[in-house]
């Protein structure tokens, strides 16, 4: 597993980025561990989400807040500063569970759970596929599946602006029970944790071979095409200020 500690100025070439780790996982076998750090904020929806049905488009448009895809599935999200953004590729080969949904989930949740408990918070795996402490979430992740590898990234709010996230997401209509219908403000919490002490206890505990000191030219490539073929687009960028 290589290392990478990579924020791009903007939010959507992040998402991509992310998407190009996945592809060079699938043509070399290699995995990936990465972190970024958004600087603004910006709504991220998963591959098939609904604007109307899950971002308040006036209030993101009115604080040019823009709205991008992701190319994996999940719920609408809500980044910017105070939130640590993880990715972890992996190749699928080297466990069966990892050729399932769940699998993916039960996996590598479990291993960011045991890594957060090293460092003293009181966490577990909650819903679809939410960390939290008690009922509280302070994570949000989701997934890709190529034939031979996969994408699982996420969210970590560690000193987060978290009624902001009232103000740009509309309440889901796809909900886990424990959250038993309360709005974004009785539901989420931060860690109240650096993200420099988060990062570092995921980094010890996944314990990646060598930290890449710049972008491997195939993945730079295979960036650069899907700028250009995809998040450039405007039917995948929803709204840019």
């Amino acid at each position: 597993m290589q290392l990478l500690d990579l924020t791009f100025e903007s939010v959507i070439e992040n998402i991509a980025f992310d998407e190009a780790l996945l592809v060079q996982s699938e043509n070399t076998g290699e995995q990936f561990l990465r972190f970024w750090k958004p600087q603004q904020y910006a709504v991220v929806m998963g591959r098939s989400g609904q604007l109307e049905e899950e971002a308040d488009f006036e209030f993101c448009r009115q604080h040019q807040i823009a709205v991008y895809r992701r190319p994996s599935g999940g719920g609408t999200i809500l980044t910017g500063p105070g939130c640590l953004m993880y990715t972890v590729v992996l190749n699928s080969n080297r466990q069966a569970r990892l050729k399932e949904i769940q699998g993916c989930h039960d996996f590598v949740l479990g291993e960011t759970v045991t890594a957060l408990q090293g460092i003293g918070i009181d966490c577990s795996i909650q819903g679809f596929s939410d960390l939290a402490c008690g009922d509280l979430k302070f994570s949000g992740n989701s997934l890709c599946l190529k034939r031979d590898s996969i994408l699982y990234h996420g969210t970590i709010l560690c000193n987060f602006s978290l009624e902001k996230i009232s103000q740009a997401l509309l309440f889901p209509q796809k909900q886990p029970d424990y959250r038993q219908g309360r709005d974004h403000t009785g539901f989420v919490t931060n860690l109240n944790v650096s993200i420099e002490d988060v990062q570092t206890a995921l980094i010890e505990h996944w314990r990646p071979t060598s930290a890449l000191p710049k972008i491997p030219t195939d993945v730079q490539t295979t960036l650069e095409q899907l700028r250009t073929t995809k998040y450039q687009q405007d039917d995948w960028n929803i709204y840019t200020p």
